[in-house]
């Protein structure tokens, strides 16, 4: 049957046959699995993409732990914080005793509000400078900006040492 074509005639047929069959292979396998690589591909960059964020999200937690043992802990009013220095001081401290505590001072900046508490104590030097100690790494609520030691002397008889600390808390609002 094939006898009577020359090779040239069997030759183009046998291109054609090999175009129709590669075009009809291609469009029932390799197209999908064209496909399956390029979304494959696609969802492996979605999920390296979120598991950087993952661990940009875990880095960012431990960021904002570590600032607010910097800058004392947020999220808590100004007068319990100013409750906790008071329960605080009576929990760590022998031989101190609470001179004057001024108001709490508010300040607003942009975004932030500062809230400053002055607190002067009365005391012995190792007394007044183990407190400081403490409330520097201890303290949680807000944290010392200053401290100030001065001497008062009371109708010319004996002095009173003096630490005058300022804390202070910022918080976001």
């Amino acid at each position: 049957m094939f006898n009577q074509y020359s090779y040239k005639v069997k030759f183009k047929v046998l291109i054609v046959l090999f175009f129709m069959l590669s075009i009809a292979a291609y469009r029932r396998s390799f197209s999908s699995l064209i496909d399956a690589v390029k979304e494959n591909r696609i969802l492996r960059n979605k999920v390296e993409s979120f598991s950087k964020k993952a661990n940009s999200i875990g880095h960012l937690k431990s960021e904002i732990n570590s600032l607010d043992r910097m800058i004392g802990r947020e999220g808590v009013n100004k007068e319990k914080t100013q409750q906790e220095l008071v329960n605080f001081l009576l929990e760590n401290s022998n031989n101190v005793s609470i001179h004057n505590m001024q108001p709490i001072h508010e300040y607003t900046e942009n975004n932030y509000k500062v809230y400053s508490y002055v607190i002067d104590l009365t005391g012995g030097i190792t007394n007044l400078l183990n407190v400081a100690y403490n409330f520097e790494k201890n303290f949680e609520y807000s944290k010392i900006v200053s401290t100030k030691y001065y001497t008062e002397k009371k109708n010319n008889k004996f002095e009173t040492l003096h630490l005058k600390i300022i804390f202070q808390k910022y918080e976001n609002y």
